[in-house]
């Protein structure tokens, strides 16, 4: 089964972006996604998450996914990110949710972590 969540931690993170993308507000609550760290893809100016023990990313669960909003998210996402399930942290407990990460290995290395960026 498929998760109707998706963890963000970049621009999607904008409802106004949301909105401009699937036509709606999604309910959202904050989230960590805990063993990650976010690092800028120099590559693609925009921030990446890789696995990495003890580390934390802090985003927003969007709740209420569904297909076609996927698929937006999906466009707008590009081919530089794939989706993927994830474990993240709320405050209700834990809950499985899509998150967008590097297509290509070694994205993000020759940065540190930002503020801005995309997913």
């Amino acid at each position: 089964m498929t998760p109707p969540r998706v963890f963000v931690y970049g621009t999607l993170q904008d409802e106004a972006l949301v909105v401009r993308l699937i036509g709606r507000r999604l309910p959202w609550q904050p989230a960590v996604l805990p063993d990650h760290e976010r690092r800028l893809d120099a590559a693609i100016g925009y921030p990446v998450i890789h696995p990495a023990p003890g580390a934390r990313v802090h985003g927003r669960v969007l709740d209420g996914v569904d297909a076609a909003a996927l698929a937006a998210f999906d466009a707008y996402e590009g081919g530089e990110y794939r989706r993927q399930v994830v474990w993240v942290e709320t405050e209700g407990g834990a809950v499985d949710a899509y998150v967008y990460v590097p297509v290509r290995d070694g994205a993000g290395a020759a940065r540190a972590r930002d503020a801005g960026g995309r997913a």
